[in-house]
């Protein structure tokens, strides 16, 4: 990118001054942020821990306070004595006792006195209205004392029951169950000083059913988890309070150490942040108002610097375009260098029409030279172009004879590979045709002697029969010998008729390699090297059914051919495995292997190590051009040397109609 000196000046300047304030505002922020958290999480500790201390002491307020009706010793003696003798005198004691207690504290609502059979002994006080109550430890456990249930009433009134044990002199003789008014307790729980506008405490008890219960409507909370210790808030970034995407509440969960209780603190997120984001504010407010003076220097200062140069610039473009007698002005509050550089311009474009002046005679000079030189060429190049059309020529005839032997060879070897074809089904069937023929010469001499034992009187039914056994013994051998040879003459004009058929059919492979297999075997007969077939049943493929045999049936007697020598023991097995969509065909033999110098020439044309010995080169060449072009798929060669070859062929298993 070509930049003028008045944009790389001002980039150099702004760039220079942006980094600097990057990294000054980088700096700041780093070191800023762990002070703004640390003293971010000592505020909120204190707000919570408050929080902690005020539902603390007014539990305990209210213990002490159930224990005070507990340990009254006055209450203790009556509730004794009423239990030694049931006497009107000691029932009135206690419900003076009782009367004394709930006028002295207005939290009491109810105070039943009870034996430690759990009869009431007296009861005092009324509870009327409840809407909704939750048991905080079992009834059935007498031993349990405390706190044990928590009720609402209609009008809004909390209640809190609590039971507590009557001894003397170390006996326990009854106990007290208390009902305490504590929703003046409850309400101070939620003084929010501190919070925010929308901040607000949740304080929670753990029913009997082991479920969170809030203190001030009772509902039950299902995902609460509290911790005894206070988790860390961090500072979330200014950027979530210019999107909007910052939590509206922090929510911090603490559980009072020693009780079932939880504190939930919800402070509003602008209560804490506001000041953090007041500072980023004005820090970012800063950052844009220096980027703004930067960009106003940089470009005042680019412009004292290129000014003069620009009119330098466009003088000497005068300069190169020929203009004559140009002078150059320049004014007195330019850098000194900027004058010197006016004045050398001036005296150099003097200098430059002189020189312009001699060139011009020296170019007209060459100029008439080169135009002799250049009609002599132009004759020479005439005569090197009829040349090199006439080669061109002979080379393209070359080249046409050169593609037309090469598909004549090629022919010429796919009808030889058929001819051996023929040869070796011919020889197969001449096997069961024999047998068939002599079967017919031995029944027509039955006939003939039947026909004799007829025409002489002398047939009888004992070789009447033994004629018919023969017969039929005759026919079903002849019939077994020729499907044996229609079969093979079935299979083999199938193969033959695909071999010159590039149409597209659906196969079921098992079946069809098996054809191929019968028109390869008799190669194989002579030799001591099995045929094998691994391949399942019910694989289906839609493809080139001659391209397709063509290549097995070369691979297989490349392979007897190349692999083997004459009495050597071996197997060449074919290996059907299906890879989704594409089928993997290995045909593997375990003879004398390929050398690792040849491998890289095995799909080679007019390649072979049976040179003289009957090989043309061109049978694998042929194999792998067919696997490309007509069935779509890729061939390869794995060998290592005495321990046989691999070739290994992957095809799609239906041509598509865009490969076709």
């Amino acid at each position: 990118m070509n930049l003028s000196i008045f944009s790389r000046t001002l980039i150099f300047v702004i760039g220079t001054s942006m980094f600097a304030l990057i990294v000054l505002i980088s700096l700041t922020v780093n070191f800023s942020k762990s002070y703004i958290n640390e003293n971010l999480n000592e505020r909120i500790e204190a707000l919570v821990r408050s929080q902690e201390i005020k539902v603390e002491q007014s539990l305990d307020n209210l213990g002490e306070l159930a224990l005070s009706v507990a340990n009254n010793s006055q209450l203790a003696v009556s509730v004794a004595n009423f239990i030694n003798e049931d006497s009107p005198e000691n029932f009135v004691s206690i419900r003076k006792l009782l009367n004394d207690l709930m006028e002295t504290s207005g939290m009491l609502v109810k105070i039943d006195v009870l034996a430690k059979d759990g009869k009431v002994i007296s009861s005092l006080g009324q509870l009327n209205n409840l809407v909704k109550g939750e048991d905080l430890i079992a009834k059935s456990n007498k031993a349990n004392y405390g706190f044990h249930r928590i009720s609402k009433s209609f009008v809004g009134k909390t209640y809190l029951h609590v039971k507590e044990p009557i001894f003397v002199n170390a006996q326990l003789i009854a106990e007290v169950d208390i009902v305490i008014d504590i929703t003046s307790s409850v309400e101070t729980f939620y003084d929010n000083a501190g919070f925010g506008d929308d901040g607000f405490t949740q304080v929670y008890t753990v029913s009997q059913s082991g479920k969170w219960i809030a203190l001030s409507d009772l509902s039950v909370v299902e995902d609460l988890k509290p911790s005894i210790l206070i988790n860390k808030v961090k500072y979330d970034g200014f950027l979530n309070n210019i999107l909007n995407t910052r939590q509206p509440l922090i929510t911090i969960e603490k559980q009072i150490p020693g009780r079932a209780l939880v504190v939930s603190v919800n402070i509003a997120s602008a209560e804490v942040f506001n000041a953090i984001d007041t500072f980023y504010l004005y820090l970012f407010s800063a950052f844009i108002l220096v980027m703004l003076v930067t960009l106003f220097i940089g470009f005042t200062f680019s412009r004292q610097i290129t000014k003069p140069i620009t009119y330098l610039n466009n003088k000497v473009s005068e300069i190169a375009t020929g203009k004559k007698n140009i002078e150059i002005d320049y004014h007195h509050k330019d850098p000194s260098e900027i004058k010197t550089l006016s004045y050398n311009i001036e005296i150099m474009a003097k200098n430059l029409w002189h020189m312009n002046q001699g060139l011009e005679d020296i170019v007209n000079e060459r100029t008439a030279q080169l135009t002799k030189l250049n009609e002599s060429l132009e004759i020479t190049v005439s005569d090197r172009t009829k040349e090199y059309q006439e080669a061109n020529s002979s080379l393209l005839q070359a080249l046409e004879e050169l593609h037309d032997t090469k598909n004549e060879l090629v022919k010429s070897e796919k009808m030889a590979s058929l001819g051996e074809l023929v040869a070796g089904v011919a020889h197969e069937i001449n096997t069961p045709l024999g047998v068939a023929v002599t079967g017919v010469s031995q029944a027509l001499s039955q006939l003939k002697q039947l026909e004799k034992f007829k025409n002489t009187g002398t047939l009888t039914a004992t070789s009447f029969d033994t004629y018919i056994t023969e017969s039929n013994k005759l026919l079903l051998l002849m019939t077994d010998q020729l499907n044996v040879a229609s079969s093979l003459i079935k299979n083999f004009k199938e193969v033959a008729v695909d071999q010159n058929n590039f149409d597209i059919r659906t196969l079921k492979l098992r079946e069809y390699l098996d054809k191929i297999f019968d028109t390869v075997r008799p190669k194989y007969r002579p030799t001591q090297i099995n045929l094998k077939l691994d391949c399942p049943n019910e694989i289906y493929i839609a493809t080139r059914p001659g391209a397709f045999s063509q290549v097995i049936s070369n691979l297989l007697i490349n392979a007897l051919i190349h692999g083997y020598e004459k009495g050597d023991v071996g197997c060449v097995e074919v290996r059907c495995i299906e890879l989704d969509d594409i089928l993997v065909i290995k045909v593997i033999d375990d003879g004398k292997g390929i050398k690792t110098e040849y491998l890289e020439r095995v799909f080679d044309p007019f390649y072979t190590t049976k040179r003289g010995q009957g090989g043309s080169g061109l049978g694998l060449s042929i194999v792998y051009n067919i696997v490309n072009e007509a069935l779509k798929g890729k061939i390869t060669v794995k060998s290592t040397e005495n321990m046989g070859s691999q070739f290994i062929i992957e095809i799609p298993k239906q041509i598509k109609g865009d490969q076709v």
